[in-house]
């Protein structure tokens, strides 16, 4: 027989395997971030643990993952309230542990009292979840990065990518192994201005989430002149790199071609240091591709308690789901 424990933060042993582990997932529940009730259900089995799921809830509107046009205006009204495995800002759905019929039937019932609307977000195929839709959600761009890289790639691509780089020769480069205190509020600043231009919106985070992050995280400073003008955020764990957020002074990044050069230099980091997996979310797919990127896909499971209303969100969520 199963049962079933809530808990407000992760166990300290949380995916401890994953580059977005118990650190990164502490950090994000102790930053204060609004719109999110966080947990964790932990399944036991004859007094052991079997696994633990995290789970947030809010209310989601229907055309997250549009793209902007006269749909995504349409439908901006229309928002409803979901218990969701998985977490806002993870690139993929995890769950630490077994993933069987029996461990997700018992962690529905437990989301079920949380919201009529229960939903898996980025998850693989695959999961036994009976009476689940499935659609499918942003992939996730992954680029192997081996040996000599830029040797693999076709002679116009390599040209291009030398024309970007000289194009910001003048920018000064600042790698930071701490977080960066003393630019704590122009760096918040920088991530804003990239948020609010953002297709795809579920989180916004809080400058605090940044200085909790930095145990595990690395950031790059762009510089014109005495002006920063463009951060990134990198989490790095044995040979993996994950490019985690952004931001930019749009006012000024235009000039170099910023979020390109950002790409470059993060895979010259990964030469340099010997990272072999360079990680880079959900956006700007054609660039991440002419890098040689492949898109990892990722699905949304979701299912209404009510059969009628959940025939007719499958269908409205078709109208709306990614590809």
């Amino acid at each position: 027989m199963l049962t079933v424990e809530h808990l407000a933060t992760p166990p300290p042993d949380f995916l401890a395997d994953e580059v977005e582990g118990y650190l990164y997932y502490k950090a994000f529940n102790d930053a204060g971030i609004e719109d999110f009730q966080l947990g964790y259900l932990v399944v036991i089995r004859n007094g052991r643990r079997v696994a633990v799921v995290p789970y947030f809830v809010m209310r989601y509107c229907v055309n997250t993952t549009l793209p902007d046009g006269p749909l995504k205006r349409m439908l901006g009204w229309l928002r409803f309230k979901i218990a969701c495995a998985g977490h806002p800002s993870a690139d993929f759905g995890r769950i630490d542990g077994e993933i069987s019929a029996e461990v997700l039937r018992v962690v529905n019932a437990e989301l079920f009292k949380l919201a009529a609307v229960v939903s898996y977000k980025d998850f693989a195929a695959g999961l036994p979840l009976d009476g689940f839709s499935m659609q499918p959600n942003l992939p996730v761009a992954r680029l192997d990065v081996a040996g000599d890289f830029y040797a693999g790639l076709r002679g116009s691509v390599r040209r291009e990518f030398r024309q970007r780089l000289r194009r910001a020769q003048s920018l000064r480069i600042e790698e930071c192994g701490a977080y960066p205190r003393e630019h704590a509020a122009r760096i918040h600043e920088l991530y804003l201005q990239t948020h609010a231009r953002a297709e795809m919106q579920l989180e916004k985070l809080t400058p605090q989430f940044f200085a909790n992050v930095a145990a595990i995280s690395k950031y790059v400073l762009y510089w014109e002149n005495d002006v920063l003008i463009g951060f990134s955020l990198l989490i790095c764990k044995d040979r993996f790199m994950l490019g985690k957020y952004l931001g930019m002074d749009y006012a000024r990044a235009p000039k170099y071609g910023l979020y390109f050069v950002m790409m470059l230099n993060h895979v010259d980091i990964c030469v340099r240091d010997g990272y072999t997996v360079y990680q880079t979310g959900a956006s700007s797919y054609d660039f991440k591709q002419r890098l040689g990127s492949r898109l990892i896909p990722a699905y949304i499971y979701f299912r209404h308690r009510n059969p009628l209303i959940h025939r007719m969100l499958a269908l409205l969520m078709k109208l709306v789901a990614y590809g």
